[in-house]
C-alpha cells in the first residue's frame, strides 16, 4: 500500500510540474519527475507526453504557455487557477479555501498560486505522501477525498476539456487528455 501511495504522489508531482513555465529547466525537470514514477504501465502515457513536450520549439512552447494560461488575447483561454475558472476572479473565495486547508497541513504556497493547478496538484501529493504514515494515514486520506471532490474534482475536468479545445500544442493537448483520467480520487 505506500508504495502504491508514494507512485500516486509522484504522478501528481509530474502533473503539477507539467504546468510550469517551459523555461531551461523545464524539461529536466519533468524528465526527473518521470523517473521517480515506479511503474512500466503509470510512465508510458507520460513517456509519450513528455517526447511532444521535448519535440516542441522551446519558443512556441512559451507563447504558447502564455497565450493558453496567462494573457491570451482577447481573453485567457484556460486560466489555470480554480478562482478565475470558477468564480471568474483571482483570489476568490477558494483560493481563501485551499489556503486554509494548507495551513492546516503545515504547507506554504506562493500567494497568487494559490489556487493554481500546479499548487492543488502538489498539494494532492503532498496528501498521498501523508497517507503513507501511520500517525497522519486517516487525516490524509480524508482530506484528500474531500479536497479532490469539492476543489479539484470541480474544475480539472473542465479545464481539460478547454485546454485541448484550445491548444495549438500536440503536448498540451495530450496533457489535456491525460489529466483527468490520471489524478486519483482517492488515497
Amino acid at each position: 500500500m505506500k508504495t502504491v501511495l508514494e507512485n500516486k504522489a509522484r504522478i501528481l508531482r509530474f502533473l503539477s510540474h507539467c504546468f510550469a513555465y517551459p523555461n531551461s529547466a523545464f524539461l529536466p525537470n519533468l524528465q526527473t519527475q518521470l523517473q521517480n514514477i515506479a511503474t512500466k504501465k503509470d510512465k508510458a502515457g507520460f513517456d509519450s507526453l513528455l517526447q511532444l513536450f521535448e519535440r516542441e520549439n522551446s519558443e512556441q512552447l512559451q507563447g504558447e504557455y502564455t497565450r493558453l494560461f496567462i494573457t491570451g488575447y482577447p481573453s485567457t483561454p484556460c486560466p489555470p487557477y480554480e478562482s478565475v475558472f470558477r468564480e471568474g476572479t483571482m483570489l476568490g473565495s477558494n483560493s481563501r479555501k485551499v489556503d486554509h486547508l494548507y495551513r492546516e497541513w503545515g504547507m506554504t504556497s506562493d500567494p497568487d498560486l494559490l489556487d493554481h493547478i500546479s499548487t492543488e496538484l502538489e498539494f494532492l501529493a503532498f496528501l498521498a505522501s501523508a497517507a503513507t504514515l501511520d500517525e497522519t494515514r486517516n487525516n490524509a486520506n480524508e482530506t484528500y477525498h474531500s479536497f479532490f471532490h469539492d476543489h479539484v474534482q470541480q474544475w480539472i475536468p473542465d479545464f481539460s476539456e478547454k485546454l485541448h479545445d484550445n491548444t495549438k500544442s500536440p503536448a498540451y493537448r495530450k496533457l489535456a487528455a491525460l489529466l483527468p483520467t490520471s489524478i486519483p480520487p482517492a488515497v
